[in-house]
Formats: structure tokens, sequence, C-alpha cells
């Protein structure tokens, strides 16, 4: 019994909050930075949705006697413009807006029958309103206003010139405070070379070719653009890396090959065992990539030569001589407890007088990781 006395009173609570609830949602937008007075896109309210002629005692849903204000935090950036002709009230903006400091405003319609015309906004009270009529919902959408910055002007590195190829040796972020493509980044270098590559969607920097013997510092600079239009480029990075050349050990063993070389200017500073009055063996690290060159045979007292392993003759030798260069390559992982010294022979042959040919020794002696000291 109880309850059948309560039930239709709950049900008409319960049916009356659903009313005052489902008011009607309007969705618009507005590009940052616009001047002042522009419209906000795709935002269109009709009147006859408002019910403003029944609140306010009035047949004309564009009459005089009912006018609206806009309610919630940030409502001061946008006024109402009722378009009486064409039945529907439009909103504008009354200032500059910036979408990083706020990307969306949810406000209300407000209803007032009469009392807030006229009136300032410090006069105006939330007793002026009678009703609030519709939800609105405003987003401030994203203008490419922000370029792309780094952390950091300029980056200084050391690297062995020993290094496998393809090793990522840095890598740079930049920062972009616009949102969607105009914050999508892609990377490069200036001026390009041809030993370091910049991959354009991480940012990685690859070592792409040998920097073996190479003695000054490489320069350049990495910039970040952005995708969006017109496109916005960073700043520059500036990045300077120093190759850091292994140490070379002199043997005891007796002279195997002497040369004066010809050419005293060389763009590298081979570490063969041609240019030593001593046979001279290289300290590599236990944990070198493969792939790693270790050694240059070149420049030998042939103008053009081809170098060729002719002991051990093992597939499986940890290490490798490129035929045209004379470069000595790891060609598998190394393990100091099974091969301390690597020792090998290498024919070289003079490619125009096929006749003329030397053999050469060298060694490698594989150091522990924690001992290696550059």
């Amino acid at each position: 019994m109880i309850w059948i006395v309560f039930l239709p009173l709950l049900l008409s609570c319960a049916l009356g909050k659903r009313t005052m609830e489902q008011v009607p949602f309007f969705h618009g937008h507005v590009f940052e930075n616009s001047s002042p007075g522009s419209r906000v896109n795709g935002l269109s309210v009709p009147l006859k949705r408002l019910n403003a002629q029944r609140l306010c005692g009035t047949e004309d849903p564009g009459s005089a006697a009912a006018h609206f204000k806009l309610l919630g935090d940030g409502s001061e950036n946008f006024h109402v413009l009722a378009h009486h002709k064409r039945g529907h009230i439009l909103l504008k903006t009354s200032g500059v807006l910036d979408r990083e400091e706020r990307a969306e405003y949810v406000l209300g319609l407000g209803l007032c029958c009469g009392q807030c015309l006229g009136l300032t906004r410090e006069e105006e009270g939330d007793s002026t309103v009678v009703a609030e009529v519709a939800s609105i919902k405003v987003d401030v959408l994203d203008t490419n206003d922000h370029q792309p910055t780094f952390p950091n002007t300029d980056v200084k590195l050391s690297l062995d010139d020993a290094t496998e190829l393809l090793t990522a040796i840095y890598t740079v972020t930049a920062r972009d405070d616009d949102s969607g493509k105009n914050a999508e980044l892609i990377y490069f270098a200036l001026p390009k070379n041809g030993s370091f590559y910049v991959v354009p969607k991480t940012g990685e920097i690859l070592l792409v070719d040998s920097i073996l013997g190479l003695e000054g510092p490489m320069k350049f600079n990495v910039f970040a653009r952005d995708r969006g239009w017109p496109p916005r480029t960073s700043p520059s990075v500036a990045m300077e890396i120093n190759p850091r050349q292994w140490p070379v050990v002199p043997s005891q063993m007796p002279l195997l090959v002497k040369r004066k070389p010809k050419n005293k200017e060389l763009a590298r500073r081979s570490r063969s065992v041609l240019e030593s009055d001593s046979p001279i063996f290289i300290n590599v690290s236990e944990d070198a990539g493969i792939g790693s060159v270790v050694m240059n045979l070149n420049p030998v007292r042939f103008q053009s030569a081809t170098f060729e392993l002719v002991d051990p003759d093992m597939e499986s030798f940890p290490v490798s001589v490129s035929r045209d260069n004379g470069d000595i390559i790891i060609s598998r992982r190394l393990d100091r407890e099974t091969e301390p010294l690597v020792e090998i022979t290498v024919k070289v042959q003079d490619k125009r007088e096929h006749k003329r040919t030397l053999r050469l020794s060298c060694g490698v002696h594989i150091v522990p990781k924690l001992a290696y000291k550059p």
C-alpha cells in the first residue's frame, strides 16, 4: 500500500528532473587567433527549439521580450547575436582566442525575459536568468602558430672510429606546442654528409659510413620541420662529432714490410701495418659489433691493389678482409676466452702488374670490454 501511494510521486519527480536536464545541445568551432567578432562556425541555434515564447509568456519566438546571455566559465570570450529574421542565434568571439591556453568552452545559454537587456556584466546576476535553454560547446581549432624547438642548441660527441655501421649514435627530439599535423615533425641534417644520416620520423642519427682514421671533428646541423601549412622550421642543433681512435700496440716481432708513403696528405690517417717500422697490433673490444671496421691495410706501395686473406683460409674466421679497399672487418662475434689473439696474413696484388705482390701479417688483440679504454 505504501508503494502505491509513493510510486506516482517518485515517477513525477524523476520525469520532472529528466525534463529539466534535457536541454538541446549545439556544437561549433572557431580557429585560434581569429580577429574579435569572428563567427563561431557550425553553430546555429533555432529559436523554436528554446521554448522562449512559453517561458516568457509571448507567442513570437523572436520577440524582443526574450533575450539571451551566455553562462559558464569563459562566457566573456563570446557574445550572443540573435538573428530574428532567420530565427536563429549565433555566437561571435569577443577577443582573440589561444588554443594552447584553452582548447574548448562548454557554455550554457540562459534566457532573460527582457531583464538582461542593457545591463552590464557586473549588473547581471543569476537572478535575471529565467532558465538555461541550451548547452553549447565551442572548440578552438589549432593554427600553425608555433615553430618546433630543441632543448639544446649544440651537441658534442666522441665516437669510436670503429663503431659498427647503422649504429644510432644520438637522438634529437624537438617540441611543437601545436596539435595534429601542425605538431607532426620530420628531422633532417644540413649540410648533408656521407657519414651520418638523420631518420626523418624519429630523429635518430645513424652512422652510415666508416669514419676509420678521420682526425678532425665532423660538424653538421639538425633541423625539425612540422607538417602544418605553412610549414615551420626549428632553429638548428649544431652537432660536432669527434672520432676517437683505438690504441695500437707495437709488436716485438721482426719487421715484415717497410715502405715510405708517397702521399703525405691523406684524408684519413690509416692505421696500416705498412706505416710503421715495426708490425702493429691493434686492440679490439670483445663486444665489437659484426660489420665493424677495425683496421685498414691501405695505403700500399701499389696505386691500385686487391687484397686477399690467405691465412687462415677458413670461412668461420672472426675477421675478413675487403678485397677492394683492404678493410679488416669483424665477421662474427669475438670471444676472448677462445681466441685472445687473431693473426692473419693478407696477400696484396698490384692490379696493373699481376706479378707484383706483397704479403702482410697483422694481428688483433681481443680485450675485455671493461679493460678497453680508448
